[in-house]
């Protein structure tokens, strides 16, 4: 009976390339919290323009605030770009 030898892949330690490359990603990719605030906050842009056509302004109020907590949020974490309002 024989047996392979196995060749592994090296996990560590990253070429300098790779670890650059690493880096540059995660910079560009948002933590999951802005994620959700800019969803939620074009998930209320949508709805407050339907209740703005629909005429219910009060109902339109609500939503607002809900999209000034998302836009404070963003703004905090120097996101707003991804709400489109840098």
């Amino acid at each position: 009976m024989t047996t392979a030898t196995r060749t592994e892949t090296p996990t560590a330690p990253l070429p300098p390339a790779a670890s650059a490359a690493l880096a540059k990603l995660e910079q560009a990719m948002p933590p999951l919290e802005l994620v959700f605030a800019a969803t939620r906050y074009r998930a209320a842009t949508a709805r407050c323009r339907a209740l703005a056509a629909a005429g219910d302004y009060e109902g339109c109020e609500y939503v607002r605030d809900e999209m000034a907590m998302c836009r404070c949020q963003l703004a905090d974490a120097g996101r707003l770009d991804l709400i489109g309002a840098a």
